[in-house]
């Protein structure tokens, strides 16, 4: 199984019959190929060239260097008439939209409808209003695909400088943000395994908390639903634990949470709210905090425990991070081994060599241990413990 197709493993005289039945559309596309490359050795940009491009994509739109020819085409044979060009360049676009309900995950179409739109600048002809509606039926269809919220990213950043341009284009621009940021809450209340819509809300947040920031003007101008939230980072911070509590409650399984959970705790957007006045106090309520967090973990850990029978894998994870977080300087070695016991009994997937480590004596090196977890992204504790056994082993074996 891949990708969630399954494989199909032929014998010899099933191989050979598809091989037969595929043989024609095999010579048809090989010899489609080999004209297009002497059309462009040639320098060809017409109506022929261009049409035969279109017949390839559609057999394969991972041809890069097809889509890189298709664009010196429209460059070179519409390129001088704007009006020839702007009509090829929205049939462009319709051709693309085409291609990625097939193919929605193909970078080099996405990639081309960017080009598309960048030469509707140029003429001043493009439509990011439109576009915006555009890729948001696109993630109706496949509320995951990261390429879609990519793309999406990529139209708000134009369509906020087209708004800079008005005589209320901050309101406007910190008005469009606020709206992403509560799209991204409808995503998530419809699946809280969507990885994307949580990606996007961790570029959202300290953006705008800075244009309100920057902009109290703007803030105060705006009526929006969400703006509240955005007086401090920590009203955030409180207001987000609330919501991915539902999530880890529901899917503790699921990496999203968790990666979004520890970004939440270990960002400096919010750690350095809590050290904001150099007081003790602050850094206590941050300890505080983190320590709410270990307890609702091992609550939840707990009823999983109840439920199948054995400790959930996220939950240890994310303990061990969390609690490295909780005593950075002072590593509470018995709890930290105890907790990597589990995961390497648990986690067979990602146990690797193991049995190389000798925990005992690796976790007298807690401090190589917290220098990776703090200096690595997120997610590098739940896809390298094989590798990180490695290194502390290798470091315990030093001559």
């Amino acid at each position: 199984m891949q990708h969630e197709v399954k494989r199909v493993h032929l014998n010899e005289s099933q191989k050979h019959q598809k091989y037969v039945k595929d043989e024609p559309k095999i010579k048809h596309y090989r010899d489609l190929t080999s004209h297009i490359f002497q059309l462009r050795d040639l320098q060809t940009y017409n109506d022929e060239s261009f049409n035969a491009t279109t017949s390839l994509l559609q057999l394969n739109p991972e041809f890069y260097t097809i889509w890189n020819y298709r664009r010196e085409i429209i460059e070179n044979a519409y390129g001088s008439n704007h009006a020839q060009l702007t009509q090829i360049l929205n049939d462009e676009l319709k051709f693309v939209m085409a291609q990625l309900r097939k193919f929605p995950k193909v970078y080099w179409i996405w990639n081309h409808r960017r080009w598309c739109l960048f030469k509707l600048v140029d003429l001043k002809q493009v439509n990011w209003g439109f576009e915006f509606k555009t890729v948001g039926k696109m993630l109706e269809l496949d509320q995951r695909n990261f390429h879609g919220w990519q793309y999406r990213r990529f139209v708000v950043e134009n369509l906020e400088l087209e708004k800079l341009k008005s005589d209320q284009g901050d309101d406007e621009v910190l008005r469009l943000n606020l709206d992403e940021f509560d799209y991204t809450t409808a995503k998530i209340s419809i699946d809280f395994s969507n990885f994307s819509a949580w990606h996007n809300r961790t570029k959202l947040i300290p953006k705008i908390y800075e244009l309100a920031k920057q902009n109290p003007s703007s803030a105060a101008a705006i009526d929006h639903p969400s703006l509240h939230l955005f007086q401090s980072p920590l009203s955030i911070l409180n207001n987000d634990l609330e919501l991915i509590k539902t999530g880890i409650y529901m899917s503790p399984e699921d990496n999203s949470v968790w990666s979004y959970l520890y970004w939440l705790l270990s960002d400096e957007f919010f750690v350095n709210a809590f050290n904001a006045s150099g007081a003790d106090n602050d850094q206590n309520d941050y300890k505080q905090l983190l320590q709410q967090q270990i307890d609702l973990i091992n609550e939840i850990n707990e009823l999983e425990k109840e439920d199948t029978g054995q400790e959930n894998v996220g939950c240890l994870k994310a303990l061990f991070k969390i609690t490295e977080l909780k005593e950075r300087e002072d590593v509470n070695k018995d709890e930290m081994r105890v907790i990597l016991q589990k995961l390497i009994k648990l986690d067979e997937l990602r146990k690797g060599r193991q049995d190389y480590l000798d925990i005992s004596s690796a976790l007298q090196h807690h401090l190589l241990l917290s220098k990776l977890l703090v200096s690595s992204s997120p997610t590098f504790f739940e896809t390298n413990i094989d590798v990180l056994a490695n290194l502390i082993w290798l470091w315990d074996n030093q001559a």
